[in-house]
């Protein structure tokens, strides 16, 4: 037996609504006829018994792609997240995070680079990007970052992209990245950082 299952409706079989992009909806199969055959409720409908003698019933999000095409998926990333959480911060171990973070941007192509510049006294480097979602340009400092900074970074990088994907994971309504407070004193700032688990 060949089974086939058409897309999902725009609007509910029930009342006409129009779905919204990704709003909770019911979808259903009835036999009729020896057919299969596809419904698709609002939330309001299945529940006052639309969906009653279903042959099967799942609870998609509609997906409607004019919309999704129009916000592209990386602004709402949790890597750009926080990156712009921490490239204003002084904490050498948030900045040498900012940096990676830029620089993986980069490579994902949501950030250009524009221009690399060394301040006359050696002290710091900066780098200008763009950012293509919005046309925002963002400076990122480098202020010599050790190899040492720089593992620290990452691995303040890895434990806030974890909490954030992974909210379920830390304790309940714990889910902002673990980025130092500027009134947090810098002395156990590069201390050795505990193991992560990814």
């Amino acid at each position: 037996m060949q089974i086939k299952i058409s897309r999902s409706a725009r609007a509910c079989k029930r009342c006409g609504r129009v779905f919204r992009h990704e709003e909770p909806t019911a979808s259903i199969v009835r036999l009729e006829l020896g057919q299969l055959l596809r419904e698709d409720f609002c939330i309001p409908c299945r529940e006052t018994g639309a969906a009653a003698g279903a042959y099967s019933s799942w609870s998609p999000k509609f997906y409607d792609p004019s919309v999704a095409d129009q916000e592209p998926e990386e602004s709402f990333s949790p890597l750009r997240r926080l990156f712009y959480d921490s490239v204003e911060g002084e904490d050498r171990t948030v900045l040498a995070m900012a940096y990676l973070a830029g620089q993986l941007l980069r490579r994902q192509k949501v950030f250009r680079l524009i221009k690399e510049t060394e301040d006359p006294d050696g002290a710091m480097n900066l780098a200008l990007f763009s950012d293509r979602i919005g046309n925002r340009l963002i400076e990122v400092r480098d202020p010599n970052l050790s190899h040492a900074e720089l593992e620290q970074g990452r691995l303040l990088l890895l434990e806030s992209l974890n909490r954030l994907e992974n909210p379920d994971d830390s304790s309940a309504g714990d889910t902002a990245p673990a980025i130092p407070s500027p009134t947090e004193s810098n002395e156990h700032a590069h201390a050795e950082p505990e193991p992560v688990e990814t």
